[in-house]
């Protein structure tokens, strides 16, 4: 269960809009879960006065507006400006508040390309896969010739983020994009890693029979599986699986279904993150 968070201020009639994100937000909750989700977005361009108004007039947060309008004043940078927003909002664990940090810093120096690539990556690596799907996909019709350079990397993750959905045929169709293009290993060993999660296991052999350019990356594949195999038996998944066989061969059925509903649990709430937009 998420933390519990206070709200501050009222919910605007009238939102603020976000042109390069292309969003309106109606609260400072709002501002801050886009401020969160969003850190490679962060530059001087987010420090506007108009928005400082809104949070005064539509937000009714005249003690916020005035803390921003002195750091116009003194030339503050936009890491500043934003953290007095989520300070204020106590919106932010310091985990968090350090994520969004370092997320904003490595952000310098890159072109507008790479910063939206670079906040896809940050969505995948949070587990937010839906809306890291929604930003690749953006960013590939957006990306010009020149920038061609990064398409494998993006297709690559494109195919992590299906892997988190289990659709490992879509994965493998991203992964092999991303091989063909850069000849990366780490690329084709899962391009044949998702192959393998979406086909029988005779037709996986088959498959590999007819195409001996893959023989060597499907032994790191192989590799691969049972090193995860290994770190399975040594996990808590794997006693809590245990404990369930122990309990339902024992006939204590209250114990066995109260341990099954918190594994259901905990997987619908693992799917809910992965699908929020």
């Amino acid at each position: 269960m998420g933390r519990a968070l206070l709200c501050v201020g009222k919910y605007a009639e009238t939102p603020y809009y976000f042109d390069k994100m292309c969003v309106n937000v109606y609260c400072a909750e709002e501002l801050c879960y886009l401020f969160a989700s969003n850190p490679f977005m962060i530059d001087n361009d987010i420090m506007d006065k108009e928005l400082v108004r809104w949070l005064d007039q539509e937000c009714g947060l005249p003690d916020l507006s005035h803390e921003l309008l002195l750091l116009f004043n003194r030339g503050s940078q936009p890491g500043i400006f934003v953290n007095t927003i989520l300070d204020y909002v106590n919106y932010c664990t310091p985990g968090q508040r350090a994520k969004i940090e370092e997320a904003r810093k490595s952000s310098a120096g890159l072109n507008d390309y790479e910063r939206k690539k670079k906040q896809a990556d940050f969505l995948l690596k949070n587990q937010r896969i839906r809306l890291a799907l929604d930003e690749y996909d953006r960013l590939l019709r957006q990306l010009p010739e020149a920038e061609s350079a990064l398409k494998p990397s993006i297709y690559h993750n494109i195919g992590v983020a299906y892997t988190g959905f289990f659709m490992f045929d879509m994965a493998a169709r991203y992964f092999k994009r991303a091989y063909d293009m850069s000849g990366n290993q780490e690329s084709g060993v899962q391009y044949l890693a998702a192959k393998r999660l979406s086909l029988h296991e005779e037709a996986y052999v088959s498959f590999i029979a007819e195409h001996g350019e893959y023989h060597e990356l499907s032994l790191l594949v192989e590799k691969k599986l049972m090193d995860a195999k290994g770190q399975f038996e040594a996990s808590e998944e794997k006693r809590m699986m245990s404990a369930l066989g122990i309990y339902k061969d024992e006939g204590n059925v209250a114990s066995y279904y109260e341990e099954i509903d918190k594994v259901i649990s905990g997987l619908k709430d693992t799917y809910r993150k992965f699908v929020e937009a």
